[in-house]
């Protein structure tokens, strides 16, 4: 993985320092080449320790009544969703929704390249 990106399952992943809108955290995550985050659960239980209790934006927002992740898939996950705005973060042991424009830190993922 580059620089500051944690590996796991072949994937990389990027937990920002900084907090920054659902979109402004989408526009960032665009400039280093990969989307918002798209979890499966194995994921966010390997994700949660390294947050250090620290809320993060993912690729996850309501479309109507349904959860959905930015690659298109649908939300499928024991964790607890609490909420019911409109965008998704990962806090210590469930999914939050918050007001889109709530400035939280993010995660982007990539899939890992070969070198």
């Amino acid at each position: 993985c580059p620089d500051g990106w944690v590996g796991f399952r072949g994937v990389c992943y990027f937990l920002s320092e900084e907090r920054r809108s659902w979109d402004q955290g989408r526009a960032r995550c665009s400039e280093l080449g990969a989307p918002l985050a798209v979890l499966r659960d194995e994921e966010m239980e390997f994700l949660v320790p390294i947050l250090c209790k620290k809320d993060h934006w993912l690729g996850l927002r309501r479309r109507g009544e349904q959860l959905q992740w930015e690659d298109g898939s649908s939300f499928n996950s024991s964790f607890p969703v609490h909420g019911n705005a409109e965008c998704v973060f990962l806090a210590e042991d469930h999914l939050g929704c918050e007001i889109c424009s709530t400035p939280f830190r993010y995660i982007c993922s990539k899939p890992q390249t070969r070198l």
